[in-house]
């Protein structure tokens, strides 16, 4: 059993990405949509996002970037990062948009029991929603955009410069 599933994780997840026909265009641009997408609050919706807009770009745009590379890429944010991650990302957003009231634990228990105390159902769900959504969801996704866009932009530059005095970077994305 273990052996089959070495086996299949080489064939069917190392070996697409090591041996892509992609150029250093497509690996690059792979790799910038899929760190953007790894370092914003999206779990859950990652990597259907990636391949939403893999299909845009390339049936629509008529453009192509690798979308096994930008899969991976987007496991930088996983199980184990996810937490640190969301939180630095709420921070950050906290402190742009100079949010006065920063979230401790005594607001969020605060929040939670004045959900569970509502008369209805539904208005402790719509509640509990715009909490999620507005009070922590906002900030969270502005202060992603710090990390997201930096991320994704200096990976799609590191291909603009495919000349010998940038030999390094190409040695770095050159298929194997």
């Amino acid at each position: 059993m273990s052996r089959l599933l070495k086996y299949l994780l080489y064939k069917k997840l190392i070996r697409p990405i090591t041996r892509s026909e992609g150029s250093i265009r497509q690996v690059s641009w792979g790799v910038g949509i899929g760190v953007f997408f790894a370092l914003t609050p999206t779990v859950g919706i990652q990597m259907y996002a990636v391949a939403l807009i893999w299909a845009l770009c390339r049936y629509i745009l008529n453009t192509h970037f690798n979308l096994p590379v930008a899969i991976a890429m987007v496991w930088i944010s996983n199980p184990l990062t996810m937490i640190p991650l969301y939180y630095l990302f709420l921070v950050s957003g906290y402190a742009f948009l100079e949010t006065q009231e920063k979230l401790s634990f005594a607001l969020f228990e605060k929040e939670l029991s004045s959900f569970s105390q509502m008369e209805s159902a539904w208005d402790s769900i719509v509640e509990a929603t715009r909490f999620l959504i507005i009070d922590l969801g906002w900030p969270m996704v502005v202060g992603s955009l710090f990390f997201a866009i930096p991320g994704a932009v200096s990976y799609t530059h590191l291909r603009a410069h495919e000349t010998d005095s940038y030999l390094v970077c190409r040695l770095l994305l050159e298929k194997k």
